[in-house]
């Protein structure tokens, strides 16, 4: 029932797939660090399913849309439905934290229901796209329902199914009550639609060559307005963001795979193979080769 991830799975539209057997219990629960993650970072991306995350130790930083929240050890926090969000290790110490992504209809149940309608509908659609929880501002109950939900999982006792609903509906209880004091949601902004557009371009097309002109096309707006975009969502230019999406890749298929690293390399859009391997070993600390095995300097 927990897993332990260290990529993130997406599909050709950018958003995360789901965990395969999720057909009748669309929930994950996750047991992680985020330096299990290639550099430390988990790129931009989004999902149709909620997320609630607490950070167990270390300091990260989350971005949510065009800003960034840090998050202590002992911090939590809920991002909705659809919302470009990342994860950056801040600390150099371990960044563990526990994380559920699962489908709304866990709550709301048959669409139009009294769930569906008053409660789990009005959060997706006017709820704040983000919120942090801390135990000093008193979100004590978020976090004590977070941790009866994930001994649920733990346990898996007769039933737990029904415990982890519970305790997801009281959190989602409190979500919507807490968005009430904060700003509401707005509707996904032209940049936000035009920045979807571009990632999923790019992680369809890793193995050419990239160039911002070519970016900015995908979304129909110039190279200018690309930058400016990438800058204000992802932080990074799109030309680095192409690169650190290429390791990602490659790091998954070197995990993954027993294809030739020439063969990785090229799949990922490096067409020199030394190359590759300089360029993978400044940004992951070790070589293609090493990594595979598992031997880091």
């Amino acid at each position: 029932m927990i897993r332990t991830p260290n990529f993130l799975q997406v599909d050709a539209c950018g958003k995360e797939l789901p965990e395969e057997g999720q057909q009748f219990f669309h929930f994950i629960a996750n047991d992680g660090d985020i330096h299990q993650f290639a550099a430390g970072y988990i790129p931009s991306h989004w999902h149709k399913e909620l997320e609630l995350f607490v950070l167990l130790e270390g300091c990260i930083q989350i971005g949510i849309g065009a800003c960034t929240y840090q998050l202590q050890a002992g911090d939590g926090c809920f991002i909705n439905t659809e919302v470009i969000h990342s994860f950056t290790a801040k600390a150099p110490s371990p960044c563990t934290f526990h994380s559920f992504v699962f489908d709304s209809d866990i709550i709301g149940g048959t669409p139009g229901s009294i769930f569906d309608t008053a409660y789990v509908r009005p959060l997706l659609k006017e709820g704040s796209p983000f919120l942090k929880f801390q135990m000093k501002t008193g979100d004590d109950f978020y976090f004590e329902q977070f941790g009866q939900a994930f001994q649920a999982c733990i346990e898996e006792k007769y039933g737990y199914e029904m415990q982890i609903r519970n305790a997801l509906s009281n959190i989602l209880l409190y979500t919507k009550s807490k968005s009430r004091i904060n700003p509401s949601r707005s509707i996904p902004t032209v940049q936000e639609i035009r920045l979807k557009e571009m990632l999923i371009w790019i992680d369809n097309n890793l193995e050419r060559h990239i160039s911002v002109p070519q970016i900015a096309a995908a979304a129909n707006i110039c190279p200018r307005e690309c930058q400016r975009i990438f800058q204000q969502y992802v932080h990074y230019s799109p030309i680095e963001y192409t690169q650190r999406k290429r390791i990602f890749t490659a790091a998954k298929q070197l995990s993954d795979t027993d294809w030739p690293i020439t063969a990785i390399a090229l799949n990922c859009g490096f067409s020199n193979p030394s190359y590759f391997s300089k360029q993978f070993k400044a940004f992951m600390g070790s070589t293609p080769s090493q990594y595979r095995l598992g031997k880091f300097n």
